[in-house]
């Protein structure tokens, strides 16, 4: 039965990604103002969510929680940037070696970090980040100090410009795509699934001889290629990098963005980043009194408070409440409903930790 419901949803789910994408394939060309609507939201959502995602995928397949996210992001933007203004080297060259950078850094804190767990190793890799802020602000003559790399010109692909909003739209959009799509797969393979042994019993997988140390540092330098991938999207959206970009406003911007979207779902990182973006976009119109980071950190709060499970979780958490509400009114369906709605929030989360 529960075999049954997983392939169901599974099915569902394949569709829904399907209505998704074409929405999104179709969104530059429906929506008003698209110097706003595709650049400002849907081009910031979409390299704000993959950086997210690589937090998200890292936190659910291991339950380690990293804020050092952005280090790796800065590192893979700042490698482009430096080799596009100073070495003048071809894209073709410069984006593998930065995302190659950047999973390089990522794989060298993961040795350190990954040998603690819980808020250590959330503080490992906050103080990872506030260290690569100050090394940049300290190099400066490598990458300009407080006023970072400026001038990047944006590459071409099969002769489409990249200052075209659309073409960098639809490449940011493949890239979100194609990283959502691999950490689906790797979630599906045997490296995957020994991820979720580690995660929930990591003395049962050493037993069973698996070297956990060397299973969680794969697992983190994953997350670093995700996010290095993010920082060259990041890099040709402002076409300009500074320590800005890297400092803890912008590495708890990424936690705000996971838990908005929910911590549990991969996709929650691009509904979360929509949320924030729109937010924030909106937070700065004269009419709102309030400051930009006060209603961040407002929204932020209020989503750990009353929806723990963020925008993905609203639908379970509204079944719920629907439930409870009947069997106050002597419904005896509404027992049934919830008895139903828990296992299939089981079957989901056994789904989803497989997928």
């Amino acid at each position: 039965m529960s075999q049954l419901i997983d392939t169901t949803r599974r099915r569902t789910n394949w569709v829904a990604f399907g209505i998704v994408l074409a929405l999104l394939v179709a969104f530059p060309f429906v929506v008003p103002r698209p110097q706003f609507w595709v650049v400002s939201v849907g081009l910031r959502s979409l390299w704000l969510g993959i950086v997210a995602m690589s937090l998200i995928w890292l936190a659910k397949t291991t339950g380690m929680l990293s804020l050092g996210q952005l280090t790796f992001w800065g590192v893979s933007g700042y490698t482009v940037a430096i080799l596009s203004t100073t070495g003048d080297l071809h894209y073709g060259l410069s984006l593998p070696l930065a995302v190659l950078a950047g999973t390089a850094v990522g794989f060298l804190v993961a040795l350190i970090c990954v040998r603690t767990q819980g808020v250590y190793f959330l503080m490992l890799t906050l103080a990872v980040s506030q260290l690569g802020y100050f090394l940049v602000l300290q190099a400066a003559s490598l990458t300009g100090g407080f006023e970072g790399i400026g001038g990047i010109r944006r590459p071409e692909l099969f002769g489409l410009s990249f200052d075209d909003r659309n073409v960098l739209y639809f490449f940011a959009l493949a890239a979100a795509v194609g990283c959502y799509l691999l950490c689906r797969y790797v979630a599906r393979t045997p490296f995957g699934l020994a991820l979720e042994g580690v995660r929930d019993s990591p003395e049962r997988m050493r037993a069973l001889g698996y070297n956990v140390y060397w299973y969680r540092v794969a697992a983190f330098t994953f997350s670093s290629f995700l996010a290095s991938v993010s920082g060259v999207l990041a890099l040709f959206y402002h076409g300009r990098i500074t320590p800005g970009a890297v400092d803890m406003v912008r590495s708890v911007d990424v936690l705000i963005v996971s838990v908005l979207g929910g911590i549990g779902s991969i996709a929650g990182a691009f509904l979360g980043s929509t949320g924030l973006t729109i937010l924030q976009n909106f937070a700065q119109h004269p009419a709102i009194p309030v400051r930009r980071l006060t209603l961040t950190g407002v929204v932020f709060v209020v989503v750990l408070l009353f929806f723990p499970g963020g925008i993905v979780g609203l639908t379970d958490q509204a079944r719920r409440a629907w439930s409870r509400f009947r069997r106050r009114d002597g419904d005896p369906s509404g027992d049934r409903e919830e008895e139903g709605s828990g296992r299939e929030t089981a079957a989901t989360g056994s789904a989803t930790t497989r997928g």
